[in-house]
């Protein structure tokens, strides 16, 4: 599952974390991003903060599935 660091204002991707073995490190925490980017969004100088418990946002991924008709395999 991807997780993703937006900035609140302006909505610039700060990292993605797309897979395990993606990096040495793994998931950063916000705290780690926050001071990679030395605390302000490189887009447009919004400080970044920690996210509260609201800003977590999970999106469930669609599936699909294939339909077979069974008059058809007759």
């Amino acid at each position: 599952m991807p997780i993703k660091y937006v900035c609140r204002n302006c909505g610039t991707i700060l990292h993605k974390f797309e897979k395990v073995g993606q990096d040495f490190y793994g998931v950063r925490t916000p705290s780690e991003i926050k001071s990679i980017f030395g605390g302000r969004c490189p887009r447009c100088g919004h400080e970044l903060g920690i996210p509260t418990l609201n800003d977590i946002k999970i999106n469930l991924k669609k599936k699909t599935t294939k339909v077979m008709v069974l008059e058809q395999l007759r």
